[in-house]
């Protein structure tokens, strides 16, 4: 438990603070007061005495243990807010922050400073966290949150997670439908929520959010009457009370304070002044970054780019890249000679699916340690911190485990999650809340036999999201990525295992990939198929994407070998390859193309002439080549993620194969003997590698 690990803590790391402040010169930051903003709602001059030892939190006391401990006078400000905090005491910034988690975030944001958690507060149960409360009055029909369809919501502030995100994302699971964050009906404190709906009576069918916290003060303050309301719903868990040093601070003050917060718990006295179990306890690995809900951006929807604008892709949005063909517009001309990741986190299942990333977030999809749930994970892309989770469950079993195979896609400020049993979900890309989420298969009927899962990697296509369930009535879906609300649905096969792609031929806008059987194109506006082309010889999982070259289409796989076809002029596919090349036939690996040449790995290294017939320009074997092994180009260099995480940079433009620089990522011998399938992702000179059991960052350099 935390305290006890506290009062393990407290002999040695109180005895070394001492120790080392005792034996500190004095200079003028020791001098200087160290400026503590308390925003704790249950501190003693922010709450109210209506409830014997409860919500009367002497930060007082604190704040002298603590100046004793660092050796400096430690002055006090309280605010419900941290502008009015410091502006009441004077102040011209604030060195310790202790208050509501995502409060002090969104108030800090506003003021542009850089919070740091340091640890956090126990409550008198020894929890760290909160939740929020979803109301209604006890005589309302209404019994649990599905209940609560076409009702009036009253949610909290939205920088309050509990009373806001997270209430909002508990009344979508139960299928409720929820205003757009702009146009959310808040209250400023739980009393103001409870009180209209309790006055309102039988006229409003309406429920209001409260924060756990504060239930006992309602009734203990005679706000309301015992009685009055009844809980339909509690939110997740959300950090409470946590404490923040100012990022401005040198990390060595930084550490001070946490140490010296963590000593906390071993004072009896302070444990009875802070009404808490344990005191305060270290920032564990579950601990979120993400604070509130973003608003959703106005007139304008997701995946639709501004009348007259080309829509710009910013990082590694989907599957191989915004634009689904593996380039950048720039990689390093030589890797450094070793490559420490920046950072690493382990995941709890080797993967399929590949990274999306942005300057900010890192998703990808893993599982839970009993591998019946999907879990999508968002991480920060500076530091590898967790920032949000979805998750779900998703039993079953299939060959090469159950982690996704779809790479989520970015679009705008929402993101598409697709789990290998074919859950759809679609989420804020800030927070984590869920939008809106779907059972494809059942939905559409899909009956098929799952053997790889779901693996074609959602598509937005002109301001639809393109998934492909396979089912008989079925096989292509378009939905409104703002509401997961069918656009059109069009029959044919069950689905292939390959993703799909936008192309244009002969002036025709459509839709290219494989079902399980056939290559085939479809209308972007009304779903109708186009054409399909039957391979010579059946039996290809069609696992390889399409590739535009030009005006024409290339297609690999393993049964049919590597093929380019052109198009008539009503943008129909011939049915004759203008070309082919039969040594190449890759089952996974999917092909880039730089200037007039096609690379591809499958087994060996293939460059081939897309102007000459595919004619071949060289062959090359390497150990780090296996049946897979993805590469992103740009016009000069390949970066090619080999065997066991070897990468390699090899030179497009020579007339041999010509490795510049070369370098294993993973130190760890599981990794090193794994063949890896995941797709990595680079956003500037940040490459993100999934390996065994791991998510690594890496810095390229220049």
């Amino acid at each position: 438990m935390p305290f006890l690990r506290n009062v393990l803590l407290l002999s040695v790391t109180t005895a070394s603070l001492l120790f080392s402040f005792a034996r500190a010169e004095p200079t003028a930051t020791n001098r200087e007061p160290l400026r503590l903003v308390v925003m704790d709602p249950l501190a003693a001059p922010l709450s109210c005495p209506c409830v014997e030892g409860y919500a009367q939190r002497k930060y007082e006391v604190l704040a002298e243990y603590l100046g004793k401990q660092l050796g400096r006078q430690v002055t006090v400000s309280f605010g419900e807010s941290l502008k009015d905090a410091i502006k009441k005491a004077e102040w011209t910034r604030a060195d310790l922050i202790i208050g509501k988690d995502s409060v002090v975030r969104a108030d800090a944001a506003k003021l542009k400073i850089d919070p740091v958690a340091l640890a956090q507060l126990t409550g008198k149960e020894g929890k760290t966290t909160q939740t929020g409360l979803i109301v209604v009055r006890s005589g309302d029909s209404a019994q649990e949150v599905q209940d609560l369809v076409g009702y009036r919501i009253l949610f909290g502030p939205p920088e309050c997670d509990e009373k806001f995100a997270a209430a909002r994302a508990l009344l979508v699971e139960a299928g409720v439908e929820v205003l757009a964050a702009k146009q959310a009906e808040t209250s400023a404190a739980c009393s103001d929520g409870a009180c209209k709906i309790v006055d309102w009576g039988e006229s409003e069918r309406a429920a209001a959010v409260i924060s756990s916290y504060a239930a006992p003060l309602l009734e203990g303050c005679g706000t309301i009457q015992k009685g009055d309301l009844r809980v339909v719903g509690e939110t997740a868990p959300v950090p409470f009370v946590t404490a923040f040093a100012n990022g401005d601070l040198p990390e060595k003050e930084q550490q001070a304070m946490a140490q010296a917060l963590l000593t906390v718990g071993g004072r009896s006295e302070l444990l009875i002044a802070l009404e808490t179990l344990g005191g305060f306890v270290p920032i564990d690995d579950d601990y979120p970054q993400s604070a509130k809900e973003k608003p959703a951006k106005p007139d304008k929807k997701v995946g639709e780019s501004p009348p007259g604008e080309t829509p710009v892709p910013l990082g590694w949005t989907g599957w191989r890249g915004p634009n689904r063909d593996g380039r950048v517009r720039t990689l390093p001309t030589r890797l450094p000679e070793k490559l420490p990741p920046v950072w690493k986190i382990p995941l709890a299942h080797p993967g399929l699916g590949g990274i999306a990333a942005t300057d900010d977030y890192v998703i990808i999809g893993d599982r839970n340690l009993t591998n019946d749930r999907d879990e999508f994970r968002c991480y920060d892309a500076r530091t590898g911190l967790l920032l949000w989770r979805v998750d779900y469950p998703a039993p079953g079993q299939l060959d090469y485990d159950n982690t996704p195979r779809a790479t989520p896609l970015i679009v705008g400020d929402c993101v598409f999650l697709l789990g290998a049993f074919g859950h759809l979900t679609s989420a804020d890309l800030a927070t984590g809340v869920v939008l809106w989420k779907m059972d494809l298969r059942e939905k559409f009927g899909a009956t098929q036999e799952m053997v790889w899962g779901a693996c074609s990697s959602p598509l937005m296509a002109d301001g639809k999201l393109i998934v492909n369930p396979g089912a008989p009535k079925a096989s292509l879906v378009a939905l409104d990525p703002a509401t997961g609300e069918v656009v059109w649905k069009t029959p044919g096969e069950p689905a292939g295992y390959g993703s799909l792609i936008v192309a244009t031929f002969s002036g025709k806008r459509q839709i290219v990939g494989h079902d399980r059987t056939s290559l085939g194109g479809w209308d972007i506006e009304t779903g109708e198929r186009l054409w399909e082309m039957l391979p010579p010889r059946e039996g290809d999982f069609n696992v390889p994407t399409p590739v535009v070259i030009g005006d024409k289409l290339l297609v690999t796989t393993e049964g049919n070998s590597t093929r380019l076809y052109a198009f008539n002029k009503s943008g129909t596919i011939l049915a004759e390859p203008v070309a082919k090349f039969r040594d190449l036939a890759a089952d996974m690996s999917t092909p880039v193309v730089v200037g007039n040449r096609l690379f591809c790995v499958c087994r060996e290294m293939f460059c081939l002439d897309v102007t000459n017939d595919l004619a071949k320009k060289w062959t090359a074997e390497d150990e780090a080549f296996t049946d897979y092994a993805p590469i992103i180009a740009d016009d000069q260099h390949l970066l090619v993620l080999g065997r066991g995480g070897e990468l390699l940079l090899v030179d497009a433009t020579a007339n041999e194969y010509r490795v510049v620089s070369r370098t294993f990522l993973f130190d760890d011998p599981t990794t090193r003997e794994a063949e890896l399938y995941s797709h990595p992702a680079i956003v500037g000179t940040k490459l993100y590698v999934r390996g065994e059991n791991s998510l690594a960052c890496f810095e390229l350099g220049q």
